[in-house]
């Protein structure tokens, strides 16, 4: 790829990220697809695996046990309790929301309303008017190489249209279409000069959100311009992603110019397509901006990370985020995760060492009360569940801890207790609650770190004197201000 090119080491970030090969079928991925997103391998090399029961499974040598923390789940992604929302900007994928790998990334470059001039996809034989749709909006990206911008990148898009349908039944029809389209593209991909297309069986995907299903598609056709490859090795790597959310539907298209696409931990366009079902999830990200819940909007800025360390022990950059999109913390006690009235904006961060994994974000909601009621929720979900059925690993056990802190605050001690003997185990984590006006903090941290057994309130003063500057911004969102 002449236009990806190599700086003075001979390194080309670009180069080396766009693989395309053996593994381009994928097969099953190692963690849900809940548990991969935003900013490419990197951040999917540093997640920990989050393990049923409490067992231990880690990324870099990183244990963390499942006892508070998992993947989204329950009633917050229950279609039925959103209130139905027009198709909106709001429910695109965003730059924070798009990934590629380390060195490059793709950025927003026009979003619009409508079928537009062009078809939303190579293999579209119809707009999605002509498919039923009620209304389309779509957003093109381009890739950029983010080690060192000067270098320029051609050939490479990205680009989402998402549209609401009449009914599911529509929409599912429409998914649909668009599938067999991309299977059975030949001749279009033949009119627009690359005779040269292959497909790979489409393989399905978890969008880990309800009355959902979404599909990957595999393809690369040629040939590529010469201007572009002289060699005549290359070829455009096409990666489709398909997505039914009810009455919604989101087509990730992706193309790249390569030889080799390889992603161990799963590609980008199966990276996002969890993201791209969550925004399209009816009044999922209603309201998102300042006026239409003043005051809700957490400002640029904001000191979430405050408290936590540059670096860990054994890891150099364990920090991702601050950043909007990244997973929710999903709170999960006997089965059971507390209903998460809609919020107004969100604002996560990650921190991942050996034996230190501490997750942290804060919510925003449009009224005090409806803050009140997402703390309150989150408790009882722990004090109707202070132990958990016994399993291989023991028996999970919870307790809740009124403390001192914003407007009201708590802490949850969560640890595996050995089955036998009643014994304290490695397993065990501890997650800080706190509510100023009308955001909530919470914080999970686990590894040996956050593990409370035997040292309880030294565990939750160490996350609490942490997490006070972030406490004291949150006076932002109260009705005083700062």
């Amino acid at each position: 790829m002449p236009d990806h090119t190599a700086d003075s080491n001979g390194h080309d970030p670009i180069d080396e990220l766009t693989r395309f090969g053996a593994g381009l079928a994928g097969g099953d991925m190692p963690l849900s697809a809940a548990e991969v997103r935003r900013r490419g391998d990197r951040i999917r090399r540093r997640r920990t695996a989050l393990v049923a029961g409490g067992a231990a499974v880690a990324v870099a040598a990183v244990t963390v046990p499942v006892l508070l923390v998992s993947g989204p789940t329950g009633p917050d992604r229950d279609l039925v309790t959103k209130d139905p929302a027009g198709l909106g900007r709001a429910d695109l994928l965003t730059d924070d929301d798009t990934l590629y790998s380390d060195g490059a990334d793709w950025f927003a470059t026009q979003t619009f309303e409508g079928d537009g001039q062009a078809a939303f996809h190579l293999c579209a034989r119809e707009s999605l008017s002509g498919l039923g749709a009620t209304a389309v909006l779509q957003r093109e990206f381009e890739l950029r190489n983010t080690r060192d911008p000067e270098v320029p990148v051609s050939g490479d898009r990205f680009a989402e249209a998402i549209a609401q349908f009449p009914d599911a039944a529509t929409a599912s029809a429409a998914y649909t279409t668009i599938s067999q389209w991309v299977q059975d593209c030949s001749e279009r991909a033949a009119g627009s000069g690359t005779p040269d297309y292959s497909v790979v069986e489409p393989r399905q995907v978890d969008a880990e959100v309800d009355d959902s299903q979404a599909q990957i598609i595999d393809a690369h056709y040629g040939p590529v311009p010469q201007d572009i490859d002289p060699s005549g090795d290359a070829a455009y790597i096409a990666e489709t992603g398909l997505v039914r959310v009810g009455d919604r539907i989101a087509v990730l298209g992706s193309s790249i110019i390569g030889q080799d696409y390889n992603f161990v931990d799963g590609t980008p366009v199966e990276r996002m397509i969890p993201v791209a079902a969550d925004r399209l999830r009816p009044g999922a990200n209603e309201p998102t901006d300042p006026t239409a819940a003043p005051g809700t909007r957490i400002p640029d800025g904001f000191p979430l990370t405050a408290g936590w360390p540059a670096t860990g022990n054994e890891t150099d950059q364990p920090l991702t985020g601050p950043m909007r999109g990244l997973d929710p913390i999903a709170l999960i006690a006997c089965g059971t995760s507390p209903t998460e009235p809609r919020r107004s904006d969100r604002l996560s961060a990650e921190w991942v060492d050996v034996e230190d994994v501490r997750f942290r974000q804060v919510t925003t909601h449009p009224s005090e009360n409806a803050a009140a009621e997402v703390a309150a929720a989150i408790a009882a979900v722990y004090e109707a569940c202070p132990e958990g059925p016994a399993d291989h690993d023991g028996v999970p056990r919870w307790e809740v801890r009124d403390i001192d802190a914003g407007d009201e605050a708590f802490a949850v001690l969560g640890w595996q207790q050995a089955a036998e003997s009643g014994g304290t185990t490695p397993f065990g984590d501890t997650t800080l609650v706190v509510r100023v006006g009308r955001a909530v903090l919470v914080e999970t941290r686990g590894g040996h770190a956050g593990n409370p057994q035997g040292r309880e309130q030294e565990v939750v003063d160490a996350i609490s004197a942490d997490a006070a500057p972030v406490v004291d911004a949150m006076c932002a969102f109260t009705a005083a201000g700062c």
